[in-house]
């Protein structure tokens, strides 16, 4: 009995992975369990509803495991054959098959391009460099039961190699993979357990890793900030890492002597940082130009106080910014806390519910000085000015009440509306606004209506309140328009080198503050 024990710790170390069917698991013990004859393998499984226990029998534990049902005992015969990475590459790229070409592949690339990136017609061609094993570029193995190397030392122009879903379970077999393989760059062992190193283990590994710059651990089960830390030590120079769909809530500040020296994109995605004060813990990474923080529940944006005419001297380069799918409640305070960032250019999030696209990109555009993106949307000139002048013309009696009440309550409005001191420089001020907010008794203003194409005008009192699209109706009829609907904007009588396009049908004029004598242009 003591001969076939040490025989299935030998074989199933503690940590060892396996996979039964569709499940994957992570082997916690190795031994007898009472009343049960024979050797038996402790197993937590990923899937936390896939076992029957926590590793207690009978009120005996064998193991322990993070949720009460991920646990059970399974005999090592039901085990599958496990194989190395090179048979598996072998099998997958040496049956040249055109209909077979790597899908895996593919889509993983696509994804990290966000974009198309083989189209039908270069499919065959493609199919056929891949059955040629030694100029293997790019492998995918995802889903295999690889745990170990094996001899890779002919794939000399890999720069790219997927082993997700396998069976790799430490950092001494992605070792003995990345030293062989010289040009290897981008790396995916997401949806794998790996035992956390240890400190004499980074010292002997840290340089089979100098040649990555990309590495993605999704889903690798971390909940410790603190652990991909210790990790993280393996490859201190990374560029890009992946750390999708794991579970952190709480960050800590990172030694950049140690890890993350040259980091320039981090993705957070879906990792339960629900509190953005964790998030500006990452503010030392001087090097980071791309963070993703989709889907975490962030429902606010707090950053340190800075004076409103500075920047925060925290993610320093920091040009994109994803914040999309969190339920971030009160868009302008967001938008002009982010204003703190000395270098935000590129910026994804979902409007609120009480909001739309469109209002919240005005926002933005308006409260983040130095933004040229909303949601992958360029933001033009013209969509800038419209913007500056909705902000300067909104909070211009605010403006005028803080400057009478003194220099606290206008630093307080400022810190508050970090942007509006620029806007003031560039559309003066707005003392001469001020009246016309306070005398609106009429519900009726006269409007000059302009045809650019023939130069017709016409002198007309609408509503305030008449909308975009009731107002592109009757300019239809007055000049006898047929077809396509015209583009209606309108120029500010006070501030005539302002064009405002009027671009949502469904908003009145009031909404876009048109005033007295102010002119609509016919496009």
């Amino acid at each position: 009995m003591v001969g076939i024990i040490d025989e299935a710790q030998l074989f199933y170390p503690l940590g060892t992975r396996i996979k039964i069917a569709d499940n994957y698991g992570t082997v916690r013990y190795v031994g007898e369990v009472s009343g049960h004859m024979g050797t038996w393998l402790g197993i937590e499984w990923d899937d936390g509803l896939r076992g029957k226990h926590n590793g207690i029998v009978d009120g005996k534990r064998y193991f322990q495991t993070q949720t009460p049902t991920a646990g059970s005992f399974i005999r090592p015969g039901k085990v599958g054959p496990c194989a190395t990475l090179e048979d598996a590459a072998r099998e997958r790229y040496l049956n040249y098959d055109s209909s077979n070409v790597d899908e895996s592949l593919i889509r993983e690339a696509q994804a990290s391009l966000q974009a198309s990136l083989f189209e039908v017609v270069g499919m065959d061609k493609i199919a056929r460099k891949q059955s040629k094993f030694e100029q293997l570029e790019e492998v995918s193995v995802d889903q295999t039961p690889v745990n170990a190397a094996g001899y890779l030392k002919e794939l000399t122009q890999l720069t790219t190699l997927n082993v997700s879903h396998t069976l790799i379970w430490n950092w001494e077999i992605v070792a003995s993979i990345a030293q062989q393989l010289p040009s290897l760059t981008v790396l995916n062992l997401s949806s794998n357990r790996l035992v956390l190193p240890t400190t004499s283990q980074i010292a002997d590994l840290e340089p089979s890793f100098r040649q990555l710059k990309r590495i993605n651990l999704r889903s690798c089960g971390f909940s410790d900030w603190r652990d991909v830390m210790q990790t993280a030590l393996l490859w201190p120079d990374i560029l890009s890492l992946g750390l999708q769909e794991n579970s952190f809530v709480q960050l800590a500040e990172v030694d950049r002597k140690k890890i993350f020296r040259q980091l320039q994109e981090l993705d957070l995605h879906r990792t339960n940082i629900m509190d953005f004060d964790q998030v500006a813990k990452l503010g030392n990474l001087s090097t980071l130009r791309l963070l993703n923080l989709m889907e975490n529940g962030i429902e606010e944006i707090k950053l340190p106080d800075c004076d409103p005419q500075e920047k925060l001297n925290m993610f320093v380069s920091l040009e994109q910014l994803n914040l999309l799918h969190n339920p971030i409640w009160n868009e302008a305070d967001a938008f002009n806390e982010l204003d703190k960032l000395p270098q935000l250019k590129r910026l994804s999030m979902t409007p609120h519910l009480k909001s739309n696209f469109d209002e919240m990109a005005s926002k933005a555009v308006a409260s983040i000085a130095g933004l040229h993106f909303i949601n992958r949307t360029e933001v033009t000139a013209e969509e800038r000015r419209g913007a500056e002048y909705d902000i300067w013309k909104k909070y211009a009696l605010d403006w005028m009440q803080a400057t009478h009440q003194g220099s606290d309550s206008l630093r307080e409005f400022c810190r508050r509306h970090r942007t509006y001191p620029l806007l003031v420089k560039k559309y003066g001020s707005p003392a001469d606004f001020v009246p016309r907010i306070q005398a609106k008794q009429s519900n009726l203003i006269n409007v000059c209506i302009r045809h650019q194409l023939t130069g017709e005008t016409w002198e007309k009192k609408v509503p305030r309140m008449i909308t975009v699209q009731t107002l592109q109706g009757l300019v239809m009829k007055r000049f006898r328009l047929a077809g396509n609907v015209p583009q209606l904007s309108y120029i500010d009588a006070k501030h005539p080198d302002l064009v405002v396009p009027l671009d949502n049908n469904a908003k009145t004029l009031d909404f876009y503050s048109v005033q007295e004598h102010d002119t609509v242009l016919v496009q």
